[in-house]
């Protein structure tokens, strides 16, 4: 189950919002330090991700949220769509292979038992995902900090923000 943190952007109609997420940390995910100095990360927008969710907590904009998207429809729908016809794959080769092995001259029975269970196989994962297909869509649980406390806070705190210069390509971010 994925949690993210994220600020309200829009609202749209219903309980549908958008909201825009950051990644927890900066440059590219899964590479090297060294190959993330050497990228300019001042050219981005700093790799936000705008995601429509739907308002369970009575979120506001400008609301920073905990958006939560269950992963078990997403689980289901690959092992329909790859599970499923993978399984029939091996067991119609094996069926297929046991079949035409003790022949010295190739056996066609054995090779259209093995492609007949391929193909149901495949059928049924297809069929099997436009019936039961759930879009794993997020929802807002949790309001974190409303809009208002965050613009008082940050006064208090930080004051006006200065503009840091970027290491990796020496720029004004």
């Amino acid at each position: 189950m994925a949690d993210y943190e994220g600020l309200v952007a829009v609202k749209k109609g219903g309980q549908k919002v958008e909201v825009l997420i950051r990644p927890s940390s900066e440059g590219i995910p899964g590479v090297s330090e060294r190959i993330n100095q050497q990228v300019c990360h001042c050219a981005a927008d700093g790799s936000m991700v705008k995601i429509e969710a739907v308002d369970a907590a009575g979120a506001e904009v400008g609301d920073w949220v905990l958006v939560h998207r269950d992963t078990a429809a997403l689980v289901r729908n690959a092992v329909l769509l790859v599970g499923i016809p993978l399984a029939g794959i091996i067991v119609g080769s094996i069926v297929s292979y046991f079949m035409t092995a003790r022949f010295t001259s190739p056996n066609p029975a054995g090779i259209i038992v093995g492609a007949a269970i391929v193909i149901s196989s495949l059928l049924t994962g297809i069929l099997g995902f436009k019936r039961t297909y759930q879009p794993a869509i997020p929802v807002i649980i949790r309001v974190i900090r409303r809009a208002s406390e965050m613009a008082f806070s940050q006064e208090i705190q930080a004051g006006p923000q200065q503009a840091s210069p970027c290491e990796a390509c020496r720029f004004t971010c």
